[in-house]
């Protein structure tokens, strides 16, 4: 089973991972998320694109626009790539209410030109 698998939490949120949070997929999408995740939950957002520090508050800041409260320092966390050219943000654990709201975070981060990729 994965949740026994090791290196595993068996508690945590199960995450949808995705390219694309719009359109057509959208209402596929809410569908697959609403019969695996239980809402309110803690779970984190990560984006990975170009910009450096600005990236990053931009990501922050797109957000913090959703949920309508500030996210604390400790809960940015980001990695430049080996090279250089990324940056990837992690953005939690944030309290998220429901599918609808997770999908507009996505969607504000989208926003971006820059993000080249969401997890």
């Amino acid at each position: 089973e994965v949740s026994k698998t090791d290196g595993r939490v068996g508690k945590t949120t199960n995450v949808i991972i995705g390219g694309t949070v719009a359109d057509d997929s959208a209402k596929d999408w809410l569908e697959l998320d609403q019969k695996v995740n239980t809402y309110p939950t803690e779970r984190g957002f990560t984006a990975i694109g170009t910009g450096g520090d600005d990236f990053v508050h931009a990501m922050v800041v797109a957000v913090e626009s959703v949920i309508d409260r500030q996210i604390p320092e400790d809960c940015v966390k980001q990695t430049l790539s080996s090279k250089g050219k990324y940056v990837s943000v992690n953005i939690g654990p944030i309290r998220v209410v429901s599918s609808e709201q997770v999908q507009a975070v996505y969607n504000a981060m989208r926003r971006d030109e820059r993000m080249k990729y969401f997890l």
